[in-house]
């Protein structure tokens, strides 16, 4: 597994509104590539007095602002202010461009204490958005197949940078309920790369391993009193002929 988050994900392409046409721009590896600009030219232009092309605008923005971002509150204000898009760019290259933030919110948690109440909310909304939907359909489908038939209660609540993923819960008669306490690592490694749920697992983290693809993941095993209780587990993530992801839960 590479050491660095972005070289795991595939390159990202938007177009962009940029002189009369339609430009492309690429997020590959954790930087903004524009594709049909000619940079050495483009320089020479503005030397001369030329206009910013909106392709250079994007990615000297990109570049700015995890310098203003720092700060949560100046963050959402900008955000509301001039919109999602003019601050995180257009299309897709929006989720890149956050999931790069979540890493620039966890380092100043980490050292501010000034700003950590703040980057500790920040952070744990942007973990909620991502995390909820899978959490409750995996809960939801162990659920159905314990047949308890209530609606599940879930909860995600935000690790301290250095701890492990944790989980408790149950599902009985009574409900089915579950909280899980994930890092700022899970979104990057495994939400963005669509391995939240594999068949029955909710995978909370990826880890090195030779050959198939090493994760834990949470599963229900059942109880004395015939209720369940979630474990996290280790498992394997393997490819299958047409190109989805399968788990096997390890047993060794």
């Amino acid at each position: 597994m590479s050491r660095r988050w972005c070289d795991r994900l595939d390159p990202v392409t938007e177009l962009v509104e940029c002189s009369g046409e339609h430009h492309r721009v690429t997020w590959l590896r954790g930087s903004l590539v524009v594709e049909d600009h000619d940079l050495e030219a483009e320089r020479a232009m503005k030397a001369l007095g030329a206009e910013t092309p909106a392709c250079l605008r994007l990615v000297k923005q990109w570049r700015e602002l995890h310098s203003w971002a720092t700060s949560p509150e100046l963050y959402v204000q900008m955000r509301d202010r001039l919109g999602p898009e003019r601050i995180l760019g257009p299309g897709a290259l929006r989720q890149t461009s956050e999931l790069s933030l979540l890493l620039t919110w966890e380092r100043a948690w980490r050292t501010s204490a000034y700003y950590g109440v703040g980057h500790e909310r920040l952070l744990e909304r942007q973990l909620g958005d991502r995390a909820l939907a899978p959490l409750t359909a995996h809960v939801d489908l162990w659920s159905r197949r314990l047949e308890s038939g209530r609606t599940p209660s879930v909860e995600v609540k935000l690790a301290r940078p250095g701890r492990v993923p944790e989980v408790k819960g149950s599902i009985d008669r009574f409900g089915a309920r579950a909280r899980v306490t994930l890092g700022v690592g899970w979104a990057l490694g495994v939400w963005a790369r669509g391995l939240a749920v594999v068949d029955d697992g909710f995978v909370v983290a990826l880890v090195p391993t030779t050959g198939d693809l090493g994760a834990r993941a949470i599963r229900w095993e059942r109880q004395g009193d015939g209720g369940a209780r979630p474990v996290v587990a280790p498992a394997r993530l393997g490819r299958s002929p047409d190109g989805s992801w399968r788990l096997t839960w390890d047993c060794t």
